[in-house]
């Protein structure tokens, strides 16, 4: 099968990512004590440029050590402006070509007890902290802040988190009645999102890259409901905000799909055994939001089709791979470029090996979320089946957890119940 649509460059903005492809941000918890790159970072990202993807998003970087959800995640505040230009210099010493983004996030309700738990509408949990219209206002110069800090250091852009639950999500659900100018309304719940645009392209130059991963969320009142306690689909302002972000100059929407529950049976934001044809359910909200904007709209879902050996229906393993729907969704115009996220850790050489034809050397993803179990649990994360150092930490976790919980305990496997994330609360990542 040919790849003539995924080796296709794309303007991104005033830039040109050399192919379709695109290493999603995945958080590994290896940072260092105040959130700078350390070397088991760096190694991370030299690989990845190594494998040559169109771009590369580099994880959910907090904008304030206050409330974040890794105790070991990292930073970008001015105080990181080092580190961070370390890290855009290891990926462009090994491959100038590609583009560099950061995700920058606050991480809300989701940070861990370690820090700052906080809230934009009220929670049945008296120790998370609602925030008020004033330190919203504060947060928002955070974040212009943080895009300075990738500018100063090289990067290409930023994505501007607004998925998965994470502070940026959180406040543009129906669930957020607050009564305040953030809240209630549909102009209200998007107020955050258009004064911390303006406020970041007030400190970036016209070249930077601006965007945002953006996720329907299957929790009641989330982003793609129909109302604050609802949980029927309706797209509407799912479409509409990616309207506004076109609209407000941003250059690509990324388009995610996301559950809160870690582990739980149906977990859709990342399709695996117990449920393959979720991987749908992402394509078909990516090309919803496709045929809703014209600048460019990268999809994900991808990682758990490898060579077409997984349990979607059918037979025919070549129409069940990566490959297959990844050329048949650009070339329908269903998406503009494709993401991996897990394979990308099971293989950091994943993208070269598919453009150049080696699809038979590539170590697929086992969907096994091992990896995700070890961030989860706060320790650094990378592919269990693949790399032995992660091998032998995660069976240490293992231990660590049976003694902890009792021997009758073992890490979460996929299937009905949850596990917790920071905090002890059941939380959403990526």
């Amino acid at each position: 099968m040919d790849v003539v649509s995924l080796s296709q460059p794309i303007r991104i903005g005033s830039k040109i990512a050399p192919n379709r492809i695109v290493y999603h941000p995945l958080e590994c918890n290896d940072g260092d004590e105040q959130g700078n790159p350390t070397e088991l970072t760096l190694e991370r990202y030299r690989k990845f440029a190594e494998g040559a993807p169109g771009l590369i998003f580099v994880e959910a970087c907090y904008v304030t050590w206050e409330s974040r959800g890794r105790t070991r995640g990292l930073g970008v505040e001015p105080r990181n402006l080092e580190g961070v230009r370390r890290l855009v210099q290891t990926i462009r010493s090994v491959n100038p070509e590609v583009l560099i983004l950061f995700q920058i996030s606050h991480d809300g309700r989701r940070s861990g007890r370690f820090s700052r738990v906080v809230s934009v509408y009220p929670t049945d949990d008296p120790a998370i902290h609602l925030l008020s219209t004033a330190e919203l206002a504060a947060i928002e110069d955070r974040f212009a802040e943080a895009a300075w800090v990738v500018e100063q250091a090289g990067g290409d852009g930023i994505d501007f988190k607004s998925c998965n639950g994470y502070l940026g999500c959180e406040i543009l659900r129906p669930a957020n009645t607050r009564p305040d100018g953030y809240g209630g309304s549909f102009e209200n719940r998007t107020r955050f999102f258009r004064e911390t645009l303006d406020k970041i392209k007030a400190r970036v130059s016209p070249a930077f890259i601006l965007g945002a991963r953006i996720s329907r969320e299957y929790v009641p009142g989330g982003v793609g409901t129909a109302g604050p306690g609802s949980e029927e689909e309706d797209l509407t302002e799912f479409l509409a905000f990616a309207r506004l972000m076109e609209q407000q100059g941003m250059h690509y929407v990324s388009v995610h799909v996301s559950y809160p529950f870690y582990f739980a049976k149906q977990w859709v934001q990342m399709p695996a055994h117990v449920n393959p044809t979720d991987v749908f359910v992402h394509f078909r909200l990516t090309r919803a939001i496709k045929e809703a904007v014209g600048i460019p709209v990268m999809g994900a879902g991808y990682s758990y089709l490898r060579e077409g050996k997984n349990r979607l229906p059918g037979k025919d393993r070549g129409a069940k791979s990566f490959l297959y729907w990844a050329e048949k969704n650009l070339r329908e115009g269903a998406a503009d470029m494709v993401g991996i996220g897990r394979q990308a850790l099971a293989d950091p050489h994943f993208a070269r090996k598919i453009l150049e034809g080696q699809g038979d050397e590539i170590q697929y993803c086992a969907a096994c979320q091992n990896c995700f179990r070890l961030v989860v649990n706060q320790e650094p994360a990378g592919c269990t089946s693949f790399d032995p150092r992660y091998r032998a930490l995660f069976r240490r976790l293992q231990k660590r957890l049976k003694t902890q919980a009792g021997e009758s305990a073992a890490v979460p496997t996929p299937g009905p119940g949850v596990a917790s994330g920071p905090g002890g609360r059941p939380v959403a990542a990526g």
